[in-house]
């Protein structure tokens, strides 16, 4: 093939004499510019999601670890929020995204739906994505569709109704209304889904984890007892979760003390933040086991605490999907979980589960068995392999999100 081919006649240095004048570097630069195909890059879709608050529970813990997941430069975050500050406000704001600030509904109700209606107005968002922990309220959702938003979801995060009667009464009311509006309906279990959406179809979407940060490591475990003065030899009992009454916090005190009857040396620890914490502290001051439990408060190194942990017990009194039990399963951590939680929970074998109705004494006892003894692997394979790995959600719900475009 002739080396100038693309040249007809051959290049200008084939004939003896020729010399062309070359071209300046400006005159380069112009004649590439205009040749350069450009392909406008396309705006970043508008989002707006929540509703979140003063606290980090496991509904608001979700939502801003999808947001953190997006690609920055592909979407443009809006997060409502009742709390001037959010508990994640730096890490919403350190990636672009914006708040706003909404009256709660349950004080403030015609406050809160006039202003959600005021922020659908002054922009166009191209996905509405409301987390609920019940059908209690579905303004945000009610308000997206009367706006035009093209996609609307609901995603449900719980099993079961707290907060009142009140809170109960119109979550029964509003369960109807959910599965006739024209919105997409996940749940992060099929109980989640049947609780929220009654016989209206649904996705069951299970909550995923970062696997690459949660996983088995003995030196986040020194690190962490030696924080906490925890003794390296002490058996340690843990739970991540609200200080609420669906937690459970009464029943796991009363559990510990059974468990150190026969571990001298063990130690309770709590992480987390919530209403019923100082109730809880005063129980374990009158059972004589102030110096027994360790109240870490709100933690931004769960991971940390897993490793620290020898077993874990979530006692709850109902659950959607427990975020934490994946967690720690990740980590090779035992979990103790009691039967009123979904069995969608048991993701590895690590996971069993109890009745709150039987004898105290007896679950102790399950859980003494439970003692890794110090022998702990990764199980960030398996759970990847069922889907449990938060990237691929991701992905799924950012094709939602494309839907309409």
């Amino acid at each position: 093939m002739n080396r100038n081919e693309g040249f007809p006649g051959g290049m200008p240095g084939d004939f003896p004499g020729y010399a062309p004048e070359m071209p300046s570097a400006e005159e380069f630069s112009t004649f590439f510019e205009e040749k350069k195909e450009t392909v406008p890059a396309a705006p970043p879709l508008k989002i707006l999601t929540g509703v979140i608050g003063a606290g980090n529970g496991g509904m608001s813990t979700y939502a801003v670890n999808l947001f953190r997941e997006l690609p920055e430069n592909n979407y443009d975050v809006t997060f409502l929020s009742t709390a001037e500050h959010p508990f994640f406000e730096s890490q919403i704001k350190e990636r672009y995204g914006r708040i706003k600030v909404i009256p709660p509904r349950n004080r403030h109700p015609l406050a809160h739906r006039k202003a959600i209606r005021k922020i659908l107005s002054e922009q166009k968002f191209d996905a509405v994505h409301i987390h609920l922990s019940t059908a209690s309220n579905i303004v945000p959702l009610e308000e997206a569709v009367k706006a035009g938003v093209p996609t609307v979801i609901a995603h449900i995060h719980s099993a079961g109704a707290e907060g009142g009667k009140l809170a109960a009464l119109l979550h029964k009311l509003h369960v109807g209304k959910l599965g006739k509006m024209p919105i997409l309906r996940l749940a992060c279990s099929d109980a989640a889904g049947k609780f929220a959406y009654g016989n209206a179809g649904y996705t069951v979407m299970l909550n995923g984890i970062d696997l690459d940060r949660f996983y088995w490591d003995p030196g986040r475990r020194d690190r962490f007892r030696k924080f906490k003065h925890i003794p390296a030899d002490a058996f340690v009992v843990g739970h991540v979760g609200r200080f609420t009454p669906v937690k459970n916090h009464a029943y796991l005190l009363d559990l510990f003390a059974e468990v150190k009857k026969e571990r001298e040396n063990a130690f309770l620890l709590l992480c987390g933040d919530g209403p019923l914490l100082e109730e809880t502290k005063k129980k374990a001051e009158s059972m004589g086991l102030s110096d027994s439990v360790l109240f870490a408060g709100n933690i931004v190194n769960p991971q940390d605490a897993y490793c620290a942990m020898d077993v874990m017990v979530l006692p709850s009194q109902f659950e959607g999907f427990p975020l934490t039990v994946v967690e720690a399963a990740a980590e090779g951590l035992p979990v103790l979980v009691s039967d009123t939680v979904t069995k969608e929970a048991a993701v590895t074998d690590l996971v069993k589960f109890f009745s709150l109705s039987d004898d105290l004494g007896k679950t102790a006892k399950t859980l003494l068995l439970m003692d890794p003894g110090g022998a702990r692997r990764d199980y960030g394979d398996e759970l990847r392999e069922k889907g449990l790995d938060f990237a691929s959600q991701v992905r799924k719900i950012e094709t939602l999100y494309h839907r309409q475009r």
